[in-house]
């Protein structure tokens, strides 16, 4: 289990999950007006995410890199639960 940060993108409508509660590691270029904080929450991968995606690559990319942005992998962003 990680603990986890989600924001969101106003512009586009994409979510960013950051290891960071600041979110200060997720790519400015992904979302110009800046990401908005929703909520910290506890990443596993057999738990549901507060949103439509598969935990497995989340759990990857903020292994691997810090943060995961909807749609630089090819995924659709989800809908908030």
């Amino acid at each position: 289990m990680a603990k986890a940060h989600l924001f969101l993108c106003l512009e586009n409508g994409h979510y960013a999950v950051s290891s960071d509660q600041e979110g200060s590691n997720l790519p400015g270029a992904a979302c110009i007006s800046g990401w908005r904080y929703i909520r910290g929450f506890d990443l596993e991968a057999d738990a549901p995410l507060p949103f439509a995606a598969n935990p497995e690559p989340v759990l990857r990319a903020l292994r691997d890199n810090g943060y995961w942005v909807a749609g630089e992998t090819g995924e659709t962003h989800g809908t908030s639960q």
